[in-house]
């Protein structure tokens, strides 16, 4: 799935540079806008190198990478950190707007700028590294990644000029800081507050931070800002889509239409709805892959899908499809599990969406015995099923050995005496078990 992830990133990022290349070229570039939202996944990591490259291309002064994220993948934090740091033109790192978070990877990205600044009543912080699914880290395990952490973000602060001291307690103790802590501490987290980019741009032709930190970039000044234009390098419409699967309502949501879509196809074959099914399934994979998937909720998804097939060959008068039910739905609980409380980052479903896909599944099964319920009750009398012995059917699953038979005017539980008889062949009944035709395939003229 990374293989798959990076190639489809790769193929984002080519219409991505397309563009960025027509927006920049189009406007009067001096700093290019980036905005970096929601969780840090490899699609929005490939949209920032890829707008790094596209500013040094098009001669743009300098980078502003508009920050609001809880954190996410550490590879994705990696990419962007390598991205800022060997960026060709200065980048400055802002938290913003008033509210927005720079939590867990977002910090170590906020960190990497040439000059980090954050707007009011933002706060950042809460780097502590953790399992994929949540839990602690195994305690060897644990010490190497934190300590690796540790040294990562406290290099970044060092170059900067900014606090160290907190930057190993941010990923040590989870701590975090308003922007009124960040910019009082000695020496400060980060080097500006301000509301808007005219004031940041302000305070950074300044030249110096309150403290007298020089503003440099590769050993240089830093150009003047102010008065400059500013263009937004906003995301293309197929990276929008494939940052939009990682949110996991949306996968969730894909995984339900998936689900009832090949359910659907599994007892109305029409290969519609198992088309677009399989199409929901695949994309909520692709969307997972940028999530922490709980494999234990994916398996009891799985399992009621394995309750709705046993339903088509065995006569449980919906037992079976009950037992998938409620699979799916604790399944759907599992499927995303939110951190703990020293990361700020929480992977879950909405319980509004679970509720919806309940009820959508109470309404289902309900149908579903209705269903079966009635036909066992047409079948008693309007038509002996012994009567259908010597007759001819055709095959609406596959029986191998069992499956669906219509026969008579009406579906039936059926069991092959001899091979396999494909959806659609003809059938003849040979004889009866209980409510379960016995069938063998009709022999062919010719």
């Amino acid at each position: 799935m990374s293989r798959l992830r990076r190639a489809i990133a790769v193929g984002a990022m080519l219409i991505g540079l397309v563009s960025l290349a027509a927006s920049a070229a189009g406007a009067d570039v001096g700093v290019l806008r980036l905005h970096l939202t929601g969780v840090i996944d490899q699609f929005n990591a490939t949209y920032v190198e890829e707008g790094l490259r596209t500013a040094a291309d098009s001669g743009a002064v300098a980078v502003l990478i508009e920050i609001d994220s809880p954190g996410g993948e550490l590879t994705a934090m990696d990419d962007i950190v390598k991205a800022i740091l060997g960026s060709k033109v200065p980048v400055i790192t802002w938290v913003a707007p008033e509210g927005a978070r720079a939590g867990s990877a977002a910090t170590f990205i906020t960190l990497a700028g040439d000059v980090a600044a954050m707007a009011p009543l933002t706060n950042i912080g809460a780097a502590s590294v953790i399992a994929g699914n949540g839990e602690d880290l195994p305690e060897t395990l644990g010490r190497k990644v934190t300590n690796d952490a540790v040294a990562r973000i406290t290099e970044l602060a060092r170059d900067h000029g900014r606090n160290e001291t907190w930057a190993e307690s941010a990923v040590r103790d989870a701590a975090s800081a308003s922007v009124s802590e960040a910019i009082s501490m000695k020496p400060p987290i980060v080097d500006i507050e301000a509301a808007d980019t005219d004031a940041l741009f302000a305070a950074i032709d300044k030249g110096t931070r309150a403290d007298g930190y020089v503003y440099e970039f590769k050993g240089e000044p830093l150009p003047k800002l102010s008065g400059l234009p500013v263009s937004d390098g906003t995301m293309n419409l197929g990276q929008q889509f494939l940052h939009l699967l990682s949110d996991p309502n949306i996968a969730f949501i894909l995984f339900t239409i998936g689900f009832y879509g090949i359910l659907s196809e599994l007892f109305h074959p029409n290969l519609i709805s198992g088309s677009l099914g399989a199409i929901a399934i695949v994309l909520a994979f692709i969307g997972s892959n940028s999530l922490p998937l709980n494999v234990g909720g994916l398996l009891l998804i799985l399992m009621g899908i394995g309750l709705f097939v046993l339903e088509l060959h065995f006569t449980s008068y919906g037992f079976l499809a009950a037992g998938g039910v409620v699979c799916f739905l604790l399944g759907a609980f599992a499927l995303y599990t939110g951190v703990d409380t020293n990361n700020p980052v929480e992977f879950t479903v909405s319980p509004f969406l679970i509720a919806g896909a309940i009820l959508l599944s109470l309404g289902y099964f309900f149908l579903l015995v209705r269903g079966l319920l009635q036909m066992q009750a047409n079948r008693s009398t309007t038509l002996p099923i012994a009567t259908l012995v010597g007759t001819g059917g055709t095959a609406q699953t596959l029986i191998a050995p069992t499956g669906i038979a219509y026969a008579g005017g009406e579906a039936w539980s059926a069991r092959s005496r001899h091979g396999e008889i494909q959806p659609g062949d003809p059938l003849r009944v040979v004889a009866v078990e209980g409510l379960e035709l016995i069938v063998e395939p009709e022999e062919k003229d010719g």
